[in-house]
């Protein structure tokens, strides 16, 4: 019996599929920008000042005098996002496929299949759970924006921001209970061949709260994990910077293993889900 994590880290073709695609793209919007950059910043120090650190005035000042040059690529970065979004739905079916065939020499030709064919159940099921979270998002905002309202005039404005941040707090765990459900569901329509997305959806609340901590105790570990990943990240940028070229690559080689480490968490999260699923449903 192979650990969903054993496969990830057995299944380095795939990685390294994911890992290609996320480079390709970072790289279509990374390489206009340099030279947008390089060509407007005629020989300005600005570039150089925001390295050590995050600046907003050297940032503001560079930005009001390169707004219309540097805000279609922003655009461009935010489109680059969605796509990003559709491509991850699209490679669920394959990652997926790698954990039900554990013993299996990866394939492309498979895992292109399998990724097509799951493809279109998943972008509903993305609907599915959107509207869910947004329909969280909203019940939460009404309620806080009601409960300030109410004691305004009672508590400071730190208190009423403490208020916020509590309700913030609810509406994560509302939302990240609704993504866990979504990565359930995801496996229950594959394991199964359920088509309807809101039906897959019902089912898999059912078995995420029939099993609670089994479920959304290990998704919330993951969660830890990245965010544990994140500080980590930080907290190396912090103590290395990036003064000058030494540094700026080495910078760029944490960034590179970061954006691996978060793929492999990815790809493990889904193999979990498939594993814990296979046992309580």
């Amino acid at each position: 019996m192979y650990s969903p994590l054993f496969i990830t880290l057995k299944s380095r073709p795939l990685l390294a599929v994911l890992y290609g695609v996320t480079l390709a793209m970072g790289l279509l919007v990374a390489f206009p920008m340099y030279a947008t950059l390089t060509a407007e910043d005629a020989n300005s120090l600005a570039p150089l000042q925001l390295l050590p650190g995050f600046d907003y005035t050297v940032y503001s000042d560079f930005m009001a005098q390169s707004r219309k040059a540097i805000s279609p690529l922003l655009s461009v970065g935010r489109w680059m996002g969605l796509a990003y979004l559709l491509l991850s739905v699209f490679f669920a079916g394959g990652i997926l496929y790698r954990f039900a065939q554990p013993g299996a020499a990866f394939r492309m030709v498979d895992f292109w299949r399998a990724a097509s064919t799951y493809f279109g159940r998943y972008m509903r099921l993305l609907g599915v759970s959107a509207l869910f979270v947004f329909s969280a998002g909203f019940i939460w905002l009404v309620i806080g924006s009601l409960v300030i309202a109410g004691v305004e005039d009672t508590f400071t404005e730190r208190g009423l921001f403490w208020i916020g941040f509590g309700f913030f707090i609810l509406f994560a765990v509302a939302a990240t209970l609704v993504l866990c459900i979504s990565d359930y569901a995801k496996v229950l329509m594959f394991r199964e061949d359920e088509t309807n997305a809101f039906r897959a959806f019902g089912r898999a609340a059912g078995l995420v709260r029939r099993n609670l901590t089994t479920t959304y105790g290990r998704y919330l570990l993951i969660i830890a994990i990245g965010t544990g990943l994140f500080g980590l990240y930080f907290l190396i940028d912090d103590l290395i910077g990036m003064s000058n070229w030494p540094t700026i690559i080495i910078m760029v080689v944490v960034q590179q293993a970061f954006i691996l480490s978060r793929l492999l968490l990815k790809v493990w999260n889904l193999g979990l889900v498939y594993e814990v699923y296979g046992r309580v449903k």
